[in-house]
């Protein structure tokens, strides 16, 4: 069995122990996203106490005469702190006077509609690219006949994929992370949150997890889609197949349902967690076309001004120009793209 994450193939050994190892299959990924009827993220200029927040919402909605309004409640980690925005849920027929009254109000930055996203993922074998069943087929034929041509003019040209079938099956020793952990960079003392779909409490994998969080009301942190645990091997795994920094301080961020859907206002919260705990790195290992959702693109900064440095997927939609994802088309997010089926081995011929 084949997982993938960002066109990077991972093999799941029959034990069902996640492996960082090449593989022949391939991952591809579809967002959808909308606005949640109703549901208005108001902004606020600073943080506040929850009591103060009510107060703030409540004297607004009086001034407007709006009687059928609802704090919407959040109950997550991050419930107990101060915090710089409230969800708010109205009847149509009250939005216009209640955005004006909120946006009036002098401890209101912002009102914006509530969104969600659902992300979806579709596991490709790269030998059947080029079917119907592919994303991006006639993109994927058109590089097929480029490498063809190409193999026909210089012998000595090879694909990433025969060469990766040459050399040691750890991703690890592939990328050299060998040589920086003889000079003791293993990550230890780093904090990295991996904002996914959790991962379970005792697996065997991993020693460095510091806190498992869920912020989808689930009431577990456990991984049921394999993403998320995945991810945080790539990381830090410690057995088996060693992480990047197999060294590094954990913190698990489940901000996706089993059902792969998550909202602004839970992004928002377990950012302002992340904050809280002096995270050093984030990363979110989903990209997204809300360049616009603004709450979420400030929050992004703030983590910046805070020293998080976040690291997130990008061009999962490409390569087609405007494909570039939000959060890591921001200028202060590192964003990582990367596809066996098209990353050449250091010494062959560039590409293109």
């Amino acid at each position: 069995m084949v997982q993938a994450c960002l066109g990077v193939e991972i093999e799941v050994p029959p034990s069902g122990e996640i492996c960082n190892t090449t593989g022949s299959a391939q991952v591809n990924y579809e967002f959808s996203t909308d606005v949640v009827p109703g549901e208005h993220i108001v902004t606020f200029r600073g943080y506040y106490p929850k009591s103060a927040r009510d107060n703030y919402v409540g004297a607004a909605m009086r001034n407007a005469g709006v009687t059928n309004w609802t704090i919407v409640p959040r109950s997550n980690p991050a419930a107990d702190y101060p915090s710089d925005f409230d969800v708010i849920s109205f009847d149509a027929k009250w939005m216009k006077a209640a955005i004006g009254a909120l946006e009036d109000h002098p401890a209101v930055k912002r009102v914006t509609v509530q969104r969600f996203v659902q992300r979806s993922i579709k596991y490709i074998d790269e030998e059947d690219c080029g079917s119907s069943d592919c994303l991006y087929s006639g993109w994927r034929n058109h590089r097929a006949r480029a490498l063809h041509s190409l193999r026909q003019t210089k012998q000595t040209s090879y694909n990433s994929r025969k060469l990766l079938r040459t050399v040691p099956r750890q991703i690890t020793s592939v990328l050299r992370a060998d040589v920086l952990w003889a000079l003791g960079v293993t990550g230890e003392g780093i904090r990295v949150a991996v904002f996914d779909t959790g991962l379970a409490r005792h697996h065997p994998h991993f020693s460095g997890v510091q806190e498992r969080t869920d912020w989808t009301g689930e009431q577990s942190a456990d991984d049921a889609l394999g993403h998320g645990t995945f991810v945080a091997g790539v990381i830090a795994s410690q057995k088996h197949c060693l992480g990047l920094a197999p060294n590094a301080l954990l913190h698990i961020f489940r901000v996706f349902t089993d059902n792969q859907v998550s909202y602004t206002s839970w992004f928002l919260d377990a950012f302002n967690y992340a904050i809280m705990r002096k995270i050093d790195v984030l990363n979110l290992s989903i990209g997204g076309p809300d360049f616009m959702d603004h709450p979420f693109v400030d929050k992004v900064w703030e983590l910046s001004a805070n020293k998080v440095i976040m690291v997130s997927a990008i061009g999962n939609d490409g390569p087609l120009y405007g494909t570039l994802n939000n959060p890591a088309d921001q200028m202060d997010v590192i964003g990582v793209a990367v596809s066996a089926s098209t990353t050449e081995w250091p010494g062959s011929p560039p590409a293109g």
